[in-house]
């Protein structure tokens, strides 16, 4: 472990982070996770709370910007806000990132409202304009961020006290296990017996004051996550190693004592640095200031540093789900109740206490190295939130920057800790050449400290990675554009039995290839299609009254990529218009919605009804006969092709477009002549998760 880091005693009074010499001014991105931090330190929530808040703040934030950006879409309002790029510039997206963070802000931390006000005054705007104009920055940042509310307000979190009474109150009904662990330390004179009931789970600690601790958002494994398809997701990692036998339990005992026993001003002042972070930002705020400072060294533009705490704030608010879900799964004892009930009777060699070097000291009064009134956090151990917050979150910086280069240093002073006087005893600087190293350090920390056992950071560790990994790609989907149409093309042929053309498939990630088919001379001609040597599946046809039109659809998921010859074949002579979309970003396990049909045989405007997810794109073919004479597509859609605008295919007419997902939309094509036409309509779900990578 030492290896990885480097530890400098200085006699210099220089405190705070080693930046960069050449340090550009932080973007507003940075301004409002330094506010948003601010009020973390104020409000003194829970951890996945704070990993919450951070997330919908960066979410407003994303959300506003993508309307000043070509191609991302938001994560709650897809392109709805899109602006001219006439429009596109610094100070537009710098206006409306600020309203979007200071709306967010003020309704997580309305006790805030006087210094969130200075902020948004400091910057030049007025914190009193509540414009929904959107075609105004304050517009587009005060629309987009009561979006982004509106669409966590039943997240599951009880923001608003309305499941129970008490803002992010348990709604669970959760009870320990096991009575309140009296307060106790190797100083203590009067007996300390425990008076755990169940070994295996979580206790209650009374503190030094006498408040007893509850636990911190048992419900949060039901709040909706970013990229997870649930908080259950990685349920099949290992049981606690505890659990599996006595042995284990008393091996991980011995453990806990070792690292005791072993602490020394080093590792006391790991466990001093990251316990809530440098102010009590906690996990996620901790990665806050790393992602603070991974701006700076890199001189980041307002867009870059709005993805990165976009995605990397997600990420972590993820992990909070999850390692809160495994949390209230397994009800996990911390080393405090297991050590105090294995070793009761004995003595053994540890940590003495406060100012108190390794000694022989009652098992049953053995303590964990840990700031604050409570000697063990107000929640179950396995496995450790700081592991898997730290594992997420360095995760998507590692994407972000595509390296795993860090290059952090910080100088802690004199007594920064709070457990013991003159840790450190002089200024003292702790580096991290790269993310792995501050992770690594992150959840070993736990173990010094005795807070955890080691299984407790190693999942944590691995899950986390996992995590961040699906967090990034959505992330990544969100930026490109959500399902996009990579590349199209088309043919013509009449009174054939066979023909081809070529199309190309990119290498992009999360593909799919549409082929509509428009015909006439009868109900289903066509008997097979292939692309290269891969055969496409049909997933629906529509026939217009009396056979006089018909449209086919057929796809392959995961089509290889490259160039090759789309075929198709008939099983009779027809006219008939090909065309074959590819399209990225899409789910590989459940690609399309509901497929929509319909057809007449005498209207001059063809239409059909789709409900789809604002995050998806509509694929909606045509068929009419060819004496409609000509097709014009009407506002909202692309087109893709149209052989009704002099390209004609003898006796039939095709189109291939799509449109922006919608609750409930109609696509219409009119036709120049009341003739027969079919229509297909299917909406492209967009892939939310990357395949999971498992141990």
């Amino acid at each position: 472990m030492f290896s990885m880091r480097q530890w400098v005693l200085q006699t210099s009074a220089c405190l705070g982070a080693c930046l960069v010499s050449s340090a550009s001014a932080a973007t507003v991105v940075v301004d409002w996770n330094s506010s948003a931090l601010a009020e973390i330190r104020a409000g003194r929530l829970g951890p996945p709370i704070v990993a919450r808040a951070l997330a919908i703040s960066h979410t407003c934030m994303y959300d506003s910007w993508a309307a000043y950006d070509t191609r991302a879409i938001g994560a709650v309002m897809g392109s709805s806000l899109r602006r001219p790029v006439s429009e596109h510039n610094d100070a537009n997206k710098a206006k409306a990132v600020s309203f979007a963070a200071y709306r967010c802000l003020l309704n997580l931390f309305p006790a805030g409202a006087a210094r969130l006000e200075t902020t948004m005054r400091g910057l030049g705007y007025d914190p009193n304009d509540l414009s929904t104009d959107i075609t105004t920055p304050q517009g587009i940042g005060n629309v987009a961020a009561s979006a982004v509310i509106d669409s966590r307000r039943n997240d599951g979190s009880n923001q608003y006290g309305d499941l129970i009474p008490g803002a992010y109150a348990d709604y669970t009904g959760y009870a320990p296990r096991n009575p309140p662990l009296v307060y106790c330390t190797p100083q203590t004179a009067e007996p300390c017996p425990p008076n755990t009931t169940d070994p295996n789970h979580w206790q209650p600690l009374i503190s030094d004051t006498g408040s007893t601790q509850s636990f911190i958002a048992p419900h949060w494994e039901l709040v909706k996550p970013f990229a997870l398809t649930s908080a259950s997701q990685f349920d099949d990692q290992p049981p606690p190693n505890y659990l599996q036998g006595a042995t284990n339990y008393a091996a991980d005992v011995d453990d806990m004592l070792r690292y005791s026993a072993e602490l020394d001003l080093n590792r006391k002042l790991i466990v001093e640095y990251w316990a809530d972070g440098p102010a009590s930002e906690l996990p996620p705020g901790h990665w806050a200031l790393f992602a603070q400072y991974v701006s700076q060294r890199d001189q980041h533009t307002i867009d870059k540093d709005v993805k990165m705490f976009f995605a990397m704030h997600n990420a972590s608010f993820d992990a909070g789900i999850v390692a809160w879900h495994q949390k209230r799964r397994f009800d996990g004892v911390r080393p405090i109740t297991a050590v105090r009930y294995l070793k009761q009777g004995s003595s053994v060699f540890a940590w003495g206490g406060p100012g108190r070097p390794s000694e022989l000291i009652p098992g049953e009064k053995w303590t964990p190295y840990n700031p604050g009134s409570n000697l063990t956090p107000a929640f179950p151990g396995y496995i450790s939130g700081h592991s898997t917050f730290s594992s997420a979150s360095a995760t998507v910086l590692r994407s972000f920057t595509g390296s795993d280069n860090f290059g952090f240093s910080t100088v802690i002073p004199p007594d920064f800790g709070r457990v013991e006087p003159g840790i450190p005893p002089v200024p003292t600087t702790l580096s991290y050449a790269t993310f792995s190293a501050a992770t690594a350090d992150a959840g070993e920390s736990r173990l010094y400290g005795g807070i955890h056992f080691a299984d407790d950071n190693t999942v944590g560790q691995t899950v986390g990675a996992l995590i961040g990994a699906q967090a990034w790609s959505k992330a990544q989907f969100l930026f490109n554009g959500g399902v996009i149409v990579d590349t199209s093309s088309s043919a013509v042929c009449n009174k054939t039995k066979s023909f081809s053309w070529q199309h190309t498939v990119s290498n992009r990630t999360h593909r799919i290839l549409l082929v509509g088919l428009s015909y006439v001379e009868g109900k289903e001609p066509v008997s097979r299609v292939t692309y290269g040597d891969t055969a496409l599946k049909r997933l629906g046809v529509q026939v217009a009254p009396k056979d006089d039109a018909a449209v086919e659809l057929w796809y392959a998921i995961a089509p290889e990529v490259g160039t090759a010859q789309i075929t198709v074949s008939m099983n009779k002579d027809a006219d008939v218009v090909g065309g074959a979309l590819s399209l990225t970003g899409v789910d590989q396990t459940t690609p399309f919605g509901s497929l929509r049909s319909s057809s007449n045989d005498k209207t001059f405007s063809a239409c059909v009804t789709v409900a789809s997810a604002a995050n998806e794109v509509i694929a909606n073919f045509l068929a009419a006969k060819g004496d409609a004479r000509s097709v014009t597509v009407r506002p909202g859609q692309t087109t893709h092709w149209d052989t009704g605008t002099g390209t004609g295919g003898g006796d039939v007419l095709g189109t291939g477009t799509t449109a922006p997902g919608q609750p409930s939309t109609t696509l219409c094509q009119s036709l120049e002549n009341d003739k027969p036409w079919a229509m297909l309509a299917v909406p492209l779900k967009p892939t939310l998760a990357v395949d999971p990578i498992r141990r």
